[in-house]
């Protein structure tokens, strides 16, 4: 009996590292062929977004092939529309470059002017751009003339995302019927529900992110009409980009902004800069930190943590592109991991974990109070002893559906 106890332990203890291993190769192959596999993952994230608008096509009694070519040819529109903003945004900024690089130059003469007490041995000609020795005038102009040869880098990727998406989008009334037959009765069922559940929670997901995101795009345009402050669309633009990088994405827009207000109005009109901090801050805060997480409160529940780990990990393997999918990769790895029962303590981990804060502390409360009426502190199970109920205790074996 013992022997088997071992045994059975030491076989867990390989599945588990073979299981983490597997994780590991799986990710390295992912980045390693990332020229292949991220166009697909976007083509995935496009098609997701396109789920909603070929049901509600469905619903109107609308021919597949008809419904297919429409969503195609908004995806084409939208498509060459970002090119042409993008294009007209990199030349605004080229008009503009020397213009602001003598700004930069004059406010660096003016803060190094304040600091040159601090820093003697530098002498009269201290400079906070020498200081840092970094060719910032350079990168920038560099980066932006190099543009155009990366247009034909984008297309490229393009071309292959709107082929991958054109064959999704002719399997799609297939998925079904062939997980029907490729599986036993109950898998399939069970896998069936599993691709709706997925299906419904990213189609909101992304749905309602879109939103905040033009909304946020569109004040953040506002406040730069409103201030005075350049470049209006490219802060519109980047705000609605960035706010599908949780976070990070927020963080970077906003002190994007703020420089620019600084670098643009200090130091004759300080008070711009302050408005422009007051707008921005405020947008993010109330969009960002208060209407998004109250709107996608029911449709995810995920640790801020492991939202963190997620952007660091996907950012890493697929660049700037998996930051904007790492959220829609948690949360299907959430609710697949939720189904599985093996899987569910990831599932717990990965959720952000209120639902068990409020069902653990109502049990402790239960708990006292019945060793209060029994007077006997050593009958009553300990707070450690807390069980969660069926269907959100992390080690029942039972596969659920609800999310955690």
């Amino acid at each position: 009996m013992k022997d088997g106890g071992i045994t059975g332990t030491y076989m867990r203890q390989t599945r588990n590292i073979l299981a983490f291993g597997a994780v590991v190769l799986f990710l390295f192959v992912l980045k390693a062929a990332s020229e292949v596999t991220l166009p697909i993952a976007l083509a995935l994230f496009i098609f997701a977004f396109a789920n909603p608008l070929m049901d509600r096509l469905s619903r109107l009694k609308v021919p597949n092939l008809i419904s297919i070519i429409l969503v195609l040819a908004l995806v084409v529109v939208i498509f060459f529309g970002f090119i042409y903003v993008l294009i007209l945004m990199v030349n605004m900024l080229l008009d503009r470059v020397d213009y602001y690089a003598a700004r930069v130059r004059s406010l660096d003469a003016l803060l190094s002017g304040y600091l040159a007490d601090y820093f003697p041995e530098e002498g009269e000609d201290f400079s906070v751009l020498a200081y840092i020795n970094v060719d910032w005038y350079g990168l920038a102009v560099s980066w932006l003339t190099s543009f155009s040869s990366k247009i034909i880098s984008i297309f490229s990727d393009a071309m292959m995302i709107f082929v991958t998406l054109l064959f999704l989008l002719l399997e799609r009334a297939t998925f079904l019927p062939k997980i029907a037959f490729a599986f036993p009765r109950d898998k399939s069922q069970k896998f069936s529900s599993m691709l709706g559940r997925i299906n419904r929670q990213m189609s909101k997901y992304l749905l309602l992110k879109a939103i905040i995101s033009l909304l946020t795009g569109l004040l953040f345009y506002l406040t730069a009409v409103v201030t005075g402050l350049d470049f209006a669309l490219v802060w519109g633009v980047l705000s609605v980009l960035m706010n599908f990088i949780p976070t990070i994405g927020s963080i970077i827009v906003t002190s994007l902004t703020i420089l620019m207000a600084v670098i643009q109005f200090a130091p004759d009109a300080w008070i711009n800069v302050v408005y422009v901090i007051i707008l921005t801050v405020s947008i993010e805060m109330v969009l960002g930190n208060i209407i998004d997480p109250r709107l996608q409160g029911v449709q995810l529940n995920m640790s801020p943590l492991m939202i963190l780990i997620s952007l660091s990990l996907w950012g890493f393997i697929w660049g700037l592109p998996g930051m904007f999918l790492a959220v829609p990769i948690m949360s299907i790895i959430q609710i697949v991991c939720a189904i599985v029962p093996p899987l569910k303590p990831v599932a717990v981990l990965l959720s952000s974990g209120k639902t068990y804060v409020r069902e653990y502390r109502s049990q402790e409360k239960r708990m006292r109070r019945r060793r209060t009426q029994s007077g006997d502190g050593g009958a009553a199970a300990s707070v450690g002893d807390i069980i969660l109920p069926e269907g959100e205790n992390p080690r029942d074996g039972e596969a659920s559906g609800q999310e955690n």
